[in-house]
Order: C-alpha cells, then structure tokens, then sequence
C-alpha cells in the first residue's frame, strides 16, 4: 500500500522531508519553530498574512506551498489557527533538557485543561505517549479554533501532532472512521467543516432530508467545498451517514473529487511575453 498523503490523509515522514517541510537542527536548537506540514497545491494563504513577521510566503500563484524563512520565525503560533487545513504545527526542542513541547489546532469539545494529562497521538491519530497540557490558547481571533500546547518526551517532538480527544477510548482511525466515536449528544453548532462553518446540526438536517452519502451532504450544506477541500470533514461526515444509515464507513459513497478553481491570467498560461 502507498504511503502517502492521499492515500492515507496525512503526509508521510518521507514526503515531508521531500517537500522540505520540515526545519533544519540548527533552526529547532534555537527554540520554537512553524512547522509547515502541507504539500498539496491549492489555493490558500491566510498562513501568510497570519504572520507579522514576514516569515511564510506563498506568494504568487496562490497555489504555491508556502514557504519558511527560519531566521524570521519567532515560534510566537499566530498561525496555527489560521491554516485552514490544520496543518501547522509549534516544535519546540529546548523546552526542558528531557522535553519538548508541540502547539496544535484542536477543534474538539470539552477542551484540556492546563496541568491535565492526556493522551499524545501521531499524525495517523495512533497513540504515541503521555502528554501534559502547558497552555491553552482560544482567543477571538483564532475564530474557533483553540490551539493546545503539550510537553512530552523530547524523542517524540517529531511524531506527535495532536491528542486524543476527550472522553473517546480510541483516536479516531482516519482509514476508515471505525474507531471515532461520533456521539448523538454532541451540540448541535459544534462547527464540523471549517471553512464553510457547517455544524453538527447542519449535517444532520442534511442526513434527515434525505442526504446518503458525502455528495448528498455537500449539495445541501457545502461541507468539504472550502480551501481544505474536506480534508478533516469528510472523514466526520462518513462517520455520521454510518451511523444514521448502519453502513460501514467504507460502504459509504464518496464525493467527487474535484480540484480548487482560480481565477487565472493569460500570463501564468502562457508564460512571459518574451517567450
């Protein structure tokens, strides 16, 4: 089986290191550093404009990956929160002489408390250690989207990039949904696709007018058509259509996959004029 991004969900160790997403020992040994774990080319940037410091460039076609300038990384997390894709990530490698700290986006209710021990979980969601929350970070401008910072053992800084979320036995299986645990009590604006701000309740009007699949749901409400491309919702709206229609999540049909549109000149068609 192929291990990779779209065939997983999640980039692998060798296409981040292929991509060049990953920040050099001398940047890490000076402390906190974005780590920028997106490969795709899609139109988005708010990473960009996230950063006062100038240190993220997309530039332009908007499509391009955005890029790290290390030296003006001050590690401050600004963001984080604003990647629509959830792929951003703090490192900090010189947080004690035994451990390190890792800053993610955790869109999950009830939120950690700062001291709590929870559960640290790799890139696929798979357990890796404990962890100890250090702070937790929900202002008005992270639009919904708290960022968890957690101390664990400095030999993990590279593996971890999330937690488990509270109350659920297992982390999510993200191959096929089996072990997330979608729970009928869950609020009703617990906002589930990002980028379109479609909630928990959104979906299930759309599963109740009659919606079968993840196509179904975003005719009705537009989950999975932001810059994300559903990269995170999909896999929750496959859990939920299981549940409501008793299928397994690998019998539940899958939407189209179509590539993000943009506006584009003749120019970037054609090349430069001298050409």
């Amino acid at each position: 089986m192929n291990d990779n991004i779209l065939q997983n969900g999640y980039p692998s160790w060798e296409e981040l290191k292929k991509f060049n997403r990953i920040p050099s020992d001398e940047r890490f040994a000076k402390g906190p550093v974005a780590v920028i774990e997106c490969i795709q080319a899609i139109p988005c940037n708010p990473c960009e404009g996230a950063c006062k410091f100038g240190a993220i460039c997309v530039g332009e076609p908007i499509i391009n990956l955005p890029q790290l300038e290390e030296e003006k990384c001050t590690g401050c997390g600004m963001c984080v929160a604003q990647c629509s894709g959830l792929a951003i990530f703090v490192v900090d490698k010189t947080y004690s002489e035994t451990q390190a700290t890792v800053s993610f986006p955790h869109e999950y209710l009830p939120l950690p408390e700062k001291g709590q021990t929870v559960t640290a979980v790799n890139r696929a969601g798979e357990p890796v250690c404990e962890a100890v929350v250090v702070r937790v970070v929900n202002p008005e401008r992270n639009d919904h989207t708290p960022v968890v910072t957690v101390a664990i053992p400095k030999e993990f800084a590279d593996v971890v990039r999330g937690m488990v979320r509270l109350g659920m036995e297992k982390p999510a299986d993200h191959s096929c949904c089996k072990d997330y645990v979608y729970k009928e009590n869950d609020p009703d604006d617990l906002i589930v696709c990002r980028c379109e701000e479609v909630t928990v309740g959104d979906i299930r009007k759309a599963i109740a007018e009659g919606a079968a699949s993840i196509t179904g749901v975003k005719r009705r409400t537009r989950a999975g058509m932001g810059l994300c491309q559903g990269r995170t919702c999909s896999k929750i709206v496959t859990k939920m259509l299981s549940d409501a229609t008793g299928k397994r999540g690998i019998d539940i049909p899958l939407d189209t996959a179509r590539p993000p549109m943009k506006p584009v000149t003749m120019k970037i068609l054609g090349g430069d004029d001298d050409v």
